[in-house]
């Protein structure tokens, strides 16, 4: 339950015990009748009416604050999900007091003084909990966010080539795959590799490239995207026969895919 809606309940419950406190003063009255006697020797509903309609103002105010508290946490323990705080025995307890001071709602507003004991229990039961959501917000630093330097620097590498950059992305991609060679995101790393130094007419490398990817990463779903840029730079260097051979084993091994098509394409082009 998310703070707005805490609130709006706790608004809810407040307004209902208010309403049913000004029902059972005027009850009170209307019982007693117009007798001089009877008023004399009616109990003092006025004032216990009174300190009651207190109480609940302070419970309604400090549930709103136990709303505000509780949104705040429900976001730091998202956050802090490293920690060795114990986020859902927190959560769980407040729950459970939030529970305990929410049950046994007032239904004989005639018994005003015991109505009056028991909120002040439930106050007193907010305003530990009040201190146990402070304890928790103090104590609780920001968390420290964990990333992957491998997707780092394969981000950082991308984001180069995106830009134009082609010799720098080289030059980016393949210290990656240095450091990095074994992580599941190598495949796409060569891939890119590949491509950059395609643009930059390194043709020969461009073709070790893919077909080193080709070789250790066979899964990847980037190896028919690779076949097809083996054959571009067949092309490119004029070997136009390697290029249709190339291209003819793509459109066999993985008629499916988008490269095939493209290559079924240019095949019909080819001389």
């Amino acid at each position: 339950m998310n703070s707005r809606a805490v609130k709006r309940e706790a608004g809810e419950e407040g307004a209902k015990l208010r309403w049913m406190v000004a029902i059972g003063f005027v009850l009170s009255f209307s019982f007693a009748g117009p007798s001089v006697a009877n008023e004399a020797n009616a109990p003092d509903y006025g004032a216990d009416a009174f300190q009651l309609l207190e109480i609940l103002n302070q419970n309604e105010v400090l549930s709103s604050e136990i709303a505000t508290l509780r949104g705040v946490v429900e976001v730091l323990l998202e956050e802090v999900e490293q920690s060795n705080i114990s986020r859902k025995t927190i959560a769980a307890d407040f729950d459970r007091r939030i529970e305990l001071i929410e049950s046994n709602p007032a239904e004989d507003t005639s018994e005003d003084k015991d109505r009056i004991t028991e909120l002040e229990d439930r106050i007193l039961q907010l305003e530990e909990a009040l201190t146990a959501m402070h304890e928790v917000i103090s104590s609780t630093g920001p968390a420290v966010v964990q990333t992957n330097p491998a997707d780092d620097a394969y981000e950082a590498a991308l984001e180069t080539y995106t830009d134009g950059d082609y010799e720098s992305a080289i030059i980016e991609f393949e210290a990656f795959l240095e450091q990095y060679g074994s992580e599941a995101i190598a495949a796409n790393a060569r891939y890119w590799l590949a491509e950059a130094l395609l643009r930059q007419t390194y043709y020969g490398s461009a073709i070790e490239t893919g077909e080193t990817l080709i070789s250790v990463h066979p899964e990847s779903d980037k190896v028919p995207d690779t076949i097809f840029l083996l054959g571009k730079a067949y092309l490119a260097m004029g070997d136009a026969y390697s290029a249709r051979d190339t291209w003819e084993t793509l459109v066999v091994d993985h008629a499916d895919t988008g490269a095939a098509e493209k290559a079924r394409e240019l095949l019909d082009r080819l001389p």
